[in-house]
């Protein structure tokens, strides 16, 4: 599904636990696409073909699934980062927050990348100029990536609709989630991309509607 410009939204459908994927479709010097989040592979528990489905989306919406060249991870937990060795197989490279690349590493991942804060410009000076920003706090190395030309934010497990990711896991930290959705909330965002359909598809679209879902969350976790 095309969101703005050329930013694809491949929201998971499935009966299991998987992340909705984002695609910068040619975003890359010779067409290639930047893919955000791919999955899994195959769900653990219905095993569904998570990677397969994500292919399939692309298809539809006219973007070739093999000529995907760069990867990034929001951040390393396996129902988002687990396609990222197989895409990896076939030429893309992978890219993560240098906080979270040992970890990455620790579970069997290859880095290519290693992002940091700051911006990032994709194909050229024709490609979009995209924004890396660390926002720990579901994980230490977690990141959002916001594209200014189109006020589109994508927040990975940071934000979800009236809510937001789990800090009990390792390298959660409740203070550090709460400062990073201080600041994602003060973007001035037309689009929030989240990193799962939880009650919701996950594609926040309108800047009012951006708003009253921050404010919701301003509401509940009290930042």
């Amino acid at each position: 599904m095309r969101v703005v410009g050329d930013l694809h939204a491949y929201v998971w459908a499935g009966r299991d636990n998987n992340c909705n994927s984002y695609v910068f479709a040619r975003a890359l010097t010779g067409g290639r696409h930047l893919v955000v989040d791919p999955g899994h592979v195959t769900t653990p528990s219905f095993r569904e073909p998570g990677l397969e489905r994500l292919r399939d989306g692309m298809r539809a919406d006219g973007v070739d699934p093999d000529a995907i060249g760069l990867v990034l991870l929001t951040h390393c937990h396996p129902d988002h980062s687990e396609s990222a060795a197989e895409l990896r197989e076939t030429g893309a490279l992978v890219g993560i927050h240098e906080a979270e690349a040992d970890l990455y590493r620790g579970w069997g991942g290859k880095v290519d990348v290693l992002l940091r804060e700051g911006d990032l410009e994709l194909g050229g000076s024709a490609g979009p100029r995209l924004q890396i920003l660390h926002v720990p706090g579901h994980s230490p190395g977690h990141i959002a990536i916001y594209w200014p030309e189109h006020k589109a934010l994508v927040a990975g497990d940071l934000v979800f609709y009236r809510g937001t990711g789990r800090v009990d896991l390792p390298g959660g930290d409740a203070r550090a989630l709460v400062r990073s959705l201080r600041r994602v909330s003060e973007l001035d965002a037309c689009y929030v991309l989240c990193g799962h359909p939880y009650g919701h598809s996950g594609v926040i679209e309108g800047r009012d509607a951006v708003r009253a879902n921050f404010e919701a969350l301003r509401a509940s976790v009290l930042f």
